[in-house]
């Protein structure tokens, strides 16, 4: 008889193990998740009135572009226009303001009045930009890596800080 009402004990201990180890996997999951920590992200500089190009949107040019290596151009986007560069080691200076200035090439040296998207498709580019079409920053989409593209105030800043 003790051996059959430990046997029960035993099982019914066991049991409770069982239902407490189910239990604590239920309620974990409605547990509260830790906080991740941030790094707060660094504040934009306001953008001065001064800088901004209003711009008609509506209004798309033709597409502008440069074709060839070594190339030193000036293109004016007067409509809205589309600018791209095609190959290797252009200075290019582009006026008014441009809807988008896309690079598929390498070490290009590009300086911009104002555009709304620079996209680059190659490596080791710089664009410097004076004003902000509408009042907004460029959308950059750089999708090899090691590319630049900054405000002409910001490159002027680092310079003097040397």
């Amino acid at each position: 008889m003790k051996k059959l009402i430990f046997v029960l004990m035993l099982a019914l201990v066991a049991g409770c193990d069982v239902q407490s180890g189910i239990s604590k996997k239920s309620v974990e999951k409605y547990m509260p998740t830790p906080t991740p920590t941030m790094e707060p992200t660094p504040t934009e500089e306001p953008i001065n009135p001064a800088d901004v190009v209003n711009v008609d949107t509506a209004q798309q040019g033709p597409l502008l572009s440069v074709n060839g290596p070594n190339v030193t151009k000036t293109i004016n986007c007067d409509r809205y226009n589309r600018v791209m560069v095609n190959s290797d080691g252009n200075k290019v200076t582009i006026k008014g303001a441009c809807n988008q200035v896309m690079v598929n090439g390498d070490e290009n040296e590009i300086t911009a009045e104002a555009t709304m998207e620079f996209v680059f498709n190659g490596t080791g580019n710089n664009a410097t930009y004076s004003k902000f079409a509408n009042g907004k920053r460029p959308r950059v989409t750089d999708n090899l890596g090691g590319n630049l593209a900054e405000k002409a105030d910001a490159v002027a800043d680092k310079k003097d800080a040397k």
